[in-house]
């Protein structure tokens, strides 16, 4: 989430909401405003319309590294390993260039986070239902 001072929890919780294809009228509803009030805050010079542009940025790179990470765990050989870390696309690179450090720590601790957790799924064994 962009570290824009202006927002408040019920900002956040709606660009985030947004993100996850809420409707208006679900956003507003939790957040405890009018459906056009939410309208105003995504219009395109509207309150929020930068935080969640900016938000959406992040989560696509995100989602990037996250795919490029998986598609690395799946390798056996460290040659392997080798070619996928360089095959890092360049528009990841240039995105993750064009982002502020803070952003970019802040995209890093969430990445770092998401594939411990990836992680911990895969190293936690299954359950197998005998029939």
């Amino acid at each position: 989430m962009p570290k824009l001072t202006y927002l408040r929890p019920w900002h956040k919780q709606a660009i985030e909401m947004k993100w996850q294809s809420a409707h208006y009228k679900e956003i507003a509803s939790e957040v405890g405003v009018t459906i056009d009030t939410v309208k105003s805050w995504f219009r395109s010079k509207g309150f929020l319309r930068k935080a969640y542009n900016q938000y959406a940025e992040e989560q696509i790179l995100i989602r990037k590294l996250q795919d490029k990470q998986e598609r690395i765990n799946t390798l056996s050989s460290d040659n392997q390993q080798q070619d996928a870390i360089n095959y890092v696309s360049l528009p990841v690179r240039k995105a993750f260039q064009k982002l502020r450090p803070k952003e970019k720590n802040e995209v890093m601790e969430r990445f770092h986070e998401l594939n411990r957790e990836s992680q911990s799924r895969i190293n936690t064994p299954k359950d197998t239902k005998q029939h």
